[in-house]
């Protein structure tokens, strides 16, 4: 078994299969054609003892080769059976080439033959033990042919006696001095080829999921486009790695697992689904969750500018229903913030919200001054962190949750975030101690003084003077009136017309948005 629980051995099977018969075929024919040949242009052929048995010694090649094609559809096509068949095969094969050469042809050189069909298996059908088996055999042929064929054999003897015996010595060592670079050659590529073909597996395979390309990395690991190997559904795949400082590795990835079952039992359509979660035998955590095509408010706002206030209220509501269920369930997110606001389409419809990281965040480490840190220092990121997260988890609640989205919807109203402080120590004193400019203040839009006070509800200081509960904010933001109120269609023209601007080349931050060379012009990933 590789690391990530599957069978090399059962992945490979099929490959070598297809393989084993692709070579078998191919030989077949190589054989005939030169059957065929030697049988009309009969050259250098030698006479008894051996005579009488040339042509039979020539068919056999393309007779094992239709064996092998039998043997092959016949029986169960496990790895193992696979090359054992084909080793046999080639086995007959050059064990026959090299002294029939010798015995019949002894002018001719027998390198490309015996060449062939070791670097052939050696590529096709890495196997070491059995080309280490292959390579024995072909250089044991080798000195039967060159030193024992011409003392039973009287022609053959005489050919070589004719020409010298310095001369014949010396073709004699440099056949099998061939063969034996040839044949160590092949083992050396067989060696080499199996070990990457395992190196492959493993980088490529994370338990079911067959990796395509990687997106990037972030504070928690590397992230990666995948296909489920079954049913080809394309995925965001998150491998993610034990943060430093958090204890044993078996206690966190426990964590990690806990959190992540938490995750995957939320339903919510705007709550980011996860489909699977697993960890290899090298206590790497990874876990499987939808491929989504769109852009984060965070590069949404950053490319595109501040968003209308109607448009603002249409996200925020779908934001509380994802957090609404999520609190009901006893799940508080920590780290709500732009990036983790995912805009993307669903069904025809367009401005579709997925709330991505449910129960993560706390397990980040930072990555600048600014990002996500770890737990025991801050749950949270800094630029947009509740007064109470700084306390500790025990002070965090779902009202921690609705002061981050106060932050978002602050971002997305005004195009900058509540405070603008560069380091960690600035922003944490500023959440604490300063109150933030109105919004309508700030921005450059129209922001009616409901929606100001919506807003600046949400970042209150002390919980208790915040909305209680997602289901209490969306009531309020429900009774929010405006002279055009965001549709669909409004949506689908906003998509239409941005989409040539939503092609994202800038680095990416925290992990988070990635490009995705090839895709359509305006489409992005989130993982």
């Amino acid at each position: 078994m590789t690391t990530d629980g599957t069978s090399y051995d059962s992945e490979m099977a099929g490959v070598m299969w297809g393989r084993a018969r692709l070579i078998f075929l191919v030989g077949l024919v190589a054989s005939s054609i030169v059957f065929i040949f030697n049988r009309t242009y009969d050259l250098q052929p030698i006479s008894p003892p051996l005579g009488p048995w040339q042509e039979p010694a020539h068919l056999i090649h393309p007779l094992s080769f239709v064996v092998g094609l039998f043997l092959v559809h016949r029986g169960e096509r496990t790895l193992k059976r696979v090359q054992n068949v084909a080793l046999w095969v080639v086995a007959i094969n050059v064990a026959l080439v090299i002294p029939s050469v010798g015995a019949f042809y002894p002018s001719r050189e027998v390198f490309l033959p015996v060449a062939l069909l070791l670097f052939v298996t050696a590529s096709f059908l890495p196997c070491v033990n059995a080309q280490i088996w292959l390579a024995a055999l072909a250089v044991g042929s080798s000195v039967l042919t060159e030193f024992v064929i011409p003392l039973v054999n009287s022609e053959v003897g005489a050919y070589w006696a004719s020409i010298g015996s310095r001369t014949a010595w010396f073709e004699h060592a440099w056949r099998v001095v061939g063969i034996a670079l040839i044949s160590g050659v092949s083992v050396l590529i067989s060696r080499s080829l199996n070990k990457l073909h395992r190196s492959a597996h493993n980088a490529e395979r994370m338990g079911n999921y067959v990796i395509e390309k990687e997106l990037g990395a972030g504070g928690m690991g590397q992230v990666f486009v995948a296909r489920h190997a079954m049913i080809c559904r394309p995925t965001a795949l998150k491998v993610m790695t034990v943060p430093e400082g958090e204890g044993e590795s078996e206690a966190a990835l426990k964590r990690f697992e806990r959190e992540v079952q938490l995750s995957a039992s939320l339903t919510h359509p705007n709550t980011i689904t996860i489909f699977d979660f697993g960890r290899t035998a090298d206590d790497t955590f990874y876990y499987a969750m939808e491929y989504l095509e769109g852009m984060d408010l965070d590069t949404m706002v950053e490319r595109l500018g501040p968003m209308p206030p109607e448009r603002v209220v249409y996200f925020l509501r779908q934001v509380c229903g994802s957090l609404g269920e999520a609190h009901g369930r006893g799940i508080v997110h920590r780290d709500i913030k732009p990036s983790n606001i995912f805009i993307t389409h669903r069904g025809g419809l367009y401005d579709f919200v997925k709330v991505l990281d449910f129960g993560l965040a706390r397990q980040v480490k930072p990555a600048d001054d600014t990002g996500l840190t770890k737990t025991g220092v801050v749950l949270g990121t800094p630029r947009y962190i509740a007064p109470e997260s700084l306390y500790g988890a025990r002070q965090a609640d779902a009202r921690s949750d609705l002061y981050n989205l106060g932050g978002v919807a602050y971002w997305m109203l005004t195009g900058h975030p509540l405070f603008p402080g560069a380091s960690s120590v600035d922003l944490i004193i500023d959440h604490v101690k300063t109150v933030p400019e109105l919004p309508s203040v700030a921005a450059d839009q129209p922001i009616t003084k409901e929606l100001d006070a919506v807003i600046m509800k949400l970042l209150e200081k002390d919980p208790a003077d915040r909305y209680q509960s997602a289901d209490e904010l969306l009531t309020g933001l429900q009774s929010l009136r405006f002279e055009s109120n965001w549709s669909q269609t409004r949506a689908r023209e906003w998509w239409d017309e941005n989409a040539p601007e939503m092609v994202i080349r800038a680095k990416p931050k925290d992990g988070a948005t990635l490009a995705i060379h090839g895709q359509k012009p305006g489409v992005v990933a989130r993982v």
